[in-house]
């Protein structure tokens, strides 16, 4: 809990900048994601990239989910100190210093870590082997985000890669996985659903094959906010992971995974300056909304989008905001605006706590606790 912001202040008086989650939408979004899982009979795996908060994460695994998915050992490592116990490294972790981290969590959690390459099952299994623990692996699949992982289609060679897993000791292949999205021209023209269930068949394919040769592949994840539902609906399909579904953003409304009604996360952020006609100026800036567009929009694009009047934020420096006003639209210097950001997970990164707000009050107010942690 941070010292100016407590359960039973209006909103109206958090300072700011703040990061203000609406109670009502977040708790709908988790049980209808969970509900989502349930009726396709597979598992939900939340990533906790988007939050990065125990609390949260703790409401998930309540609502039903098997366990986490974090990005980096030290994210990882913060969730098992606060006693979750089955957890998914979602990244192809590289280094000693990682490799024995897992190692000493396994000691402690069901850790499992995606790998593609044979330096890091190396690692991890003479890690392992060192800590007199399993670490479960999952073989990355690289199914057109072009960022880490086998192709799909390069049988011979993931099949060569699961004999070597199988054969080091200290790790257990479980699974295949993968994360794409819609980033790439081709997808973009599919449908959510369509480009999702086109992904879990792809990962279904690979688990039958390195089955057919014997491979035990227990678990196929696959999935992310915008094709998760489709990827659900994939019989053979074990688990989803997405994260962002927690919030929504921008992007996820851009992308039809959401609607604006959806968003629970805003960046409350106080008018500074008007001096420029049709323009004003907010005291967040980088810092605050951090500028990411995720690598997929042009500039002169929206970087946040005012929630209850026509206004945008279209430039940042670091603690300034410039905000382009809609026709007719007039603000003061004090008031205070909501904005969505575009990309609500690194947006979390950059703050100390979530303020969680029920209507006009605040309920309740979150550490970040795993902000920062990219190790």
């Amino acid at each position: 809990m941070t010292a100016d912001v407590e359960p039973g202040m209006a909103v109206a008086e958090v300072p700011t900048p703040a990061l203000v989650v609406d109670l009502d939408r977040m708790e709908r979004n988790i049980a209808a994601w969970q509900a989502l899982a349930d009726r396709n009979g597979t598992r939900l795996r939340p990533h906790i990239k988007t939050h990065k908060s125990p609390a949260i994460a703790a409401m998930q695994l309540a609502a039903g989910a098997c366990g986490i998915a974090a990005a980096k050992p030290t994210e990882a490592e913060v969730f098992v100190d606060a006693g979750c116990t089955d957890v998914v490294i979602a990244y192809p972790t590289v280094g000693r210093d990682k490799w024995e981290r897992v190692a000493r969590m396994a000691g402690r959690a069901r850790m499992a870590v995606n790998v593609d390459s044979d330096l890091q099952a190396r690692g991890l299994s003479a890690a392992a082997v060192a800590e007199g623990v399993v670490i479960r692996v999952h073989i990355e699949i690289d199914t057109g985000l072009n960022r880490v992982g086998l192709p799909p289609d390069d049988h011979r060679g993931i099949a060569a890669f699961a004999r070597l897993l199988a054969e080091l000791p200290g790790i257990e292949l479980e699974g295949v996985t993968t994360h794409r999205g819609k980033f790439s021209e081709r997808l973009a023209r599919m449908s959510n659903t369509d480009a999702g269930r086109e992904e879990g068949g792809i990962m279904v394919d690979v688990a039958e094959r390195l089955r057919a040769d014997g491979f035990p592949i227990a678990q196929v994840s696959a999935g992310g906010t915008i094709t998760g539902p489709g990827v659900a609906e994939v019989a053979g399909v074990t688990e989803v992971r997405a994260g962002t579904y927690v919030f929504f953003d921008a992007m996820q409304v851009g992308y039809g995974a959401a609607t604006p009604d959806d968003v629970a996360l805003a960046i409350l952020a106080t008018v500074i300056s008007t001096r420029r006609s049709g323009w004003t100026t907010v005291d967040a800036g980088t810092k605050t909304f951090s500028g990411d567009r995720g690598g997929v929009a042009s500039a002169g694009d929206e970087i946040a989008r005012a929630v209850d009047v026509d206004a945008a934020v279209m430039r940042t420096t670091e603690e300034h905001g410039m905000v382009r006003l809609g026709d007719g639209v007039s603000v003061e210097v004090g008031q205070k605006l909501r904005f969505t950001p575009y990309h609500v997970c690194t947006s979390v990164n950059l703050a100390d706590a979530l303020v969680g707000v029920r209507g006009d009050v605040v309920e309740a107010v979150w550490p970040i606790a795993a902000r920062g942690k990219t190790r």
